[in-house]
């Protein structure tokens, strides 16, 4: 199959058989309309796709930015056309049916991109991608908000990746790194993302951060400075 980008028609299509899945209708992989002239456009520049199944966001942005490494149409990022027509081909892997061959999409902008910058991050392909763009030297730094399965993005994601000021500032990310990321289970920490805001919790870091931020420059730091700056309660989680 040859990568592909819906044209308007093809995005309306497509929400509209995401909104078939919300009503409970079993629907296998959109693979008919994917390659139609009617609803799509082929991209240039790219070989042969093989649409596969990923257990990690790192694994899916791995793969969909190498495959867009050639591509030439500007700012990828912004292609409403590509990422809603690669959030079709990888249904199975960012909303995969259960037993009875229902789907649970969630709301659209998780695989067509919203027009609020807002919700840029919660786009299930493009926001692991714009990630592991950012860490691309060293995506083992963002483990702490690419380990998760690709339709299950969770709590660090939402705490991280949903401000610009943090998701794009590699002390913030690497420092939750050092701290969340359980090297052992590949997971995040258990307990780490506490809804209470216990100590040292993945909250509290927020709280802590915003509280920095008024005198201190944190772009300008390294992940080991702003880690020296952190109150005794997140000893725990950084191992002192």
């Amino acid at each position: 199959m040859r990568l592909r980008r819906f044209n308007e028609k093809g995005i309306q299509h497509f929400a509209i058989l995401l909104e078939s899945l919300r009503q409970g209708e079993s629907v296998e992989t959109p693979l008919d309309f994917l390659n139609t002239s009617e609803f799509s456009e082929d991209v240039p520049q790219v070989d042969e796709l093989e649409v596969q199944l990923f257990d990690s966001r790192l694994e899916l942005a791995a793969f969909v930015d190498k495959l867009l490494t050639d591509v030439e149409i500007g700012d990828d990022m912004t292609n409403i056309g590509l990422w809603s027509w690669l959030g079709a081909a990888f249904l199975d892997t960012t909303c995969p049916a259960d037993s009875e061959g229902i789907r649970k999409p969630g709301k659209d902008y998780r695989h067509i991109p919203s027009s609020n910058w807002r919700d840029f991050y919660r786009h299930l392909i493009r926001g692991p991608v714009r990630i592991f763009r950012l860490f691309k030297d060293n995506p083992d730094a963002a483990s702490i908000v690419l380990c998760q399965s690709p339709q299950s993005p969770g709590d660090f994601v939402e705490q991280l990746a949903s401000r610009q000021e943090r998701i794009t500032n590699p002390a913030i990310i690497e420092t939750a790194n050092t701290l969340y990321f359980d090297g052992k289970t590949g997971k995040p920490k258990r307990g780490a993302s506490s809804t209470w805001r216990k100590p040292g919790t993945l909250r509290r870091y927020g709280d802590v951060l915003d509280q920095l931020d008024l005198t201190y420059d944190l772009y300008s730091m390294s992940a080991n400075e702003l880690a020296e700056l952190l109150p005794d309660e997140f000893s725990a989680y950084l191992g002192k």
